[in-house]
């Protein structure tokens, strides 16, 4: 190993240790009426969340396994250090007067302003991706809750583990297939909590609110690709197959009792055009279908769209619509690593009613 290598190396290693260490202050959430996944990319955040017929790289583990058969033919790719965070619009005034991260520290200004919605994650998924085979580790945080003046209303949880995808092309390349496997870690706090009865916690018995437990899930996905102009190509993906169920263990935190809530199937549908402008830039057009299984969504709520702009593989333009929220963020990638800022909103209202929570998210990685 150079001496270059090693530094990167060790480098990765801290900050994944440190984002690990972290977690009991900032952890992870989808709670109340939001959809979310396991995971979402700032490319996708970007586009509206409309990536399924599109994913490359370790993005294809978590939208649609498939893409790793995209990957070219002796291209590595290696994200050593990759971090990733995300803040609602609400909560970073939240933060800057409470001049702290640490959700229990948040529900004293969360309990004075009622009926707000409030957002946190980060994250951290150092990954190989090599053609047919993409490998990434998870460490996750999220923070999510909105109280009515006496009750919290929350989700929040850290998801550790290690996730991998497998795809293969058939057909001439138009038709792939590919396999996501993931084994996590979850420890969760959710439901409706008492302002009263949180106010006496303190750093020691804060953790004995949450229930924790290990769980392996699998994701299948399809992608075909036509060999047409703009390359029309339809993407397919069952998310958590007959659901990802967890059991009982104490391993990252030995007050916690009770087990998560499992990881619910879901299906999605995409298309995708891909037209190209000039040899330098080129564009895709997409649009997603999400959770047909939830038939009685409203229909907003599944509607995804998302455009992408590429100049020369180094500068992405991103806009799109998440659920009709406006969307848009831009990518800088280059040989050694990658920035990508991005605003999105969710709709995170009730049943059949519509409410805004706009959200801003980053991404840096050193990678080769």
């Amino acid at each position: 190993m150079t001496l270059g290598a090693r530094h990167y190396f060790f480098l990765f290693l801290k900050v994944y240790v440190l984002v690990l260490l972290f977690s009991p202050f900032v952890q992870s959430a989808f709670s109340l009426s939001e959809l979310t996944d396991l995971y979402q990319s700032p490319q996708g955040l970007g586009m509206g969340n409309a990536l399924t017929a599109d994913a490359s790289g370790y993005q294809s583990i978590y939208y649609n396994p498939a893409g790793v058969a995209n990957q070219l033919k002796r291209k590595w790719e290696v994200n050593l250090v990759d971090f990733q965070g995300g803040l609602g619009l609400d909560t970073v005034s939240r933060i800057w007067t409470n001049q702290s991260l640490g959700p229990y520290r948040m529900w004293g200004e969360i309990k004075q302003n009622p009926g707000s919605y409030y957002f946190l994650n980060a994250a951290s998924l150092p990954s190989l991706t090599l053609r047919g085979f993409s490998l990434s580790l998870i460490g996750s945080y999220r923070f999510a809750a909105q109280s009515d003046g006496s009750l919290l209303d929350t989700n929040l949880q850290k998801d550790t583990g290690l996730a991998f995808a497998f795809g293969r092309s058939f057909a001439g390349n138009i038709l792939k297939l590919g396999v996501t496997g993931k084994a996590l870690i979850r420890d969760q706090m959710k439901g409706q909590f008492s302002h009263d009865s949180l106010a006496a916690l303190n750093d020691s018995s804060f953790p004995s609110l949450f229930k924790e437990g290990w769980g392996i899930g699998f994701d299948l996905g399809m992608l075909i690709t036509l060999p047409e102009k703009f390359l029309p190509t339809f993407g397919l993906v069952w998310k958590d197959i007959f659901g990802t169920y967890f059991h009982k263990s104490n391993i990252l935190n030995s007050q916690a009792s009770g087990i998560p809530d499992p990881i619910s199937q879901s299906v999605n549908a995409a298309i995708s055009i891909h037209p190209i402008f000039s040899p330098k830039v080129k564009s895709t057009i997409a649009i997603e279908y999400k959770h047909l299984e939830l038939g009685q969504l409203q229909f907003r709520k599944h509607l995804h769209l998302g455009v992408q702009l590429e100049h020369i593989k180094e500068l992405y333009i991103w806009a799109g619509l998440y659920q009709l929220y406006l969307t848009g963020g831009v990518g800088y990638r280059v040989k050694g690593g990658n920035f990508e800022l991005t605003t999105y909103a969710v709709d995170v209202g009730e049943g059949n009613s519509n409410k805004e929570n706009r959200r801003f998210t980053f991404r840096y990685t050193i990678s080769f």
